[in-house]
């Protein structure tokens, strides 16, 4: 017997100028085996069509940013709406390039049926080829890993945000996303949040629940081998997120986070493509950043 079985969940979709893969999105969400209660989509001040398509949409509660908040604003502001527009039990949030397969959310709740007191669930994220995602690989929990892996689900201590399942309950206690992250480890600040560094609760990896990352290409993003020197401001918000995030961990988190930025920093010289003195100085900057570093967490009102 399915416990969870009348659970309500919204899905929450951060769109920004990628109005084709975001109605294939949609579409996928609207395809589900098991149906939404709602959709929130943050249409985070989009330049293309994406507003246009939005305002034919009967389905959906739309909300319009006035400026691109990133992804971190994205996801906190369709949270927000989650908690004050819906009295939904679970958010399922993504990306406007994550393609859910039919039975993906089908899947997740069947994951929370067998783990009811979960933190959040992940999906088993693929690219289009069918390998898996390399930026969407969860952070196993390597001492309880295999837990209840007998059952079907891998304990994990953090995952990003392309098909995540989130209780009402967890966000009310542990508050929204961090929107001054703007881009880079708000996800995996605030999946932390729930399993490490406030709450405490377990989170699992659902293998069955399948979904498409459509992004461009499959790698992993560095500052030192980034071919595109427009992409290079970006990496000031990783080196301080990063800092705050391991700072908040403590311990070997945040000397390994140091470690590993210094060892960046000497080879930017001699492995870089192009703009090196700009590649050292984002890295420094955001490392100084992330010392004087500290965002205000919203939590939901009463």
């Amino acid at each position: 017997m399915n416990k969870l079985a009348n659970l309500k969940v919204t899905a929450v979709i951060v769109t920004f100028n990628k109005i084709e893969l975001f109605k294939e999105c949609l579409a996928a969400i609207r395809a589900q085996t098991t149906p939404v209660s709602h959709i929130v989509v943050v249409d985070n001040h989009s330049s293309d069509d994406t507003p246009n398509y939005l305002a034919a949409q009967s389905d959906i509660i739309n909300y319009r940013t006035a400026k691109n908040l990133g992804g971190a604003g994205g996801f906190n502001t369709g949270m927000k709406q989650f908690m004050t527009q819906t009295q939904d039990d679970l958010v399922w949030i993504m990306d406007d390039d994550t393609i859910p397969e039919p039975t993906a959310l089908e899947e997740l709740l069947a994951g929370a049926n067998i783990a009811p007191d979960f933190g959040f669930l992940c999906s088993n994220v693929k690219w289009t080829d069918n390998n898996p995602t390399l930026m969407n690989i969860p952070n196993v929990d390597r001492t309880g890993w295999n837990d209840i892996a007998e059952k079907g689900l891998i304990k994990v201590e953090s995952a990003s945000f392309v098909s995540v399942m989130i209780p009402r309950t967890v966000v009310a206690q542990i508050g929204y996303p961090i929107t001054d992250f703007f881009i880079w480890g708000d996800d995996l600040e605030y999946t932390l949040r729930i399993t490490t560094t406030v709450l405490h609760k377990a989170a699992y990896f659902v293998p069955d629940s399948i979904c498409i990352h459509k992004m461009g290409s499959n790698g992993r993003v560095d500052i030192l081998t980034e071919k595109d020197p427009n992409r290079l401001n970006r990496f000031y918000y990783n080196y301080r997120n990063l800092y705050y995030i391991s700072k908040k961990q403590g311990g070997r988190y945040f000397a390994r986070h140091i470690l590993a930025s210094i060892y960046t920093l000497l080879r930017v010289p001699f492995k870089s493509p192009n703009k090196r003195a700009k590649r050292m100085g984002l890295i420094l900057k955001g490392l100084f950043a992330g010392i004087v570093f500290h965002p205000n967490v919203e939590f939901p009102k009463d």
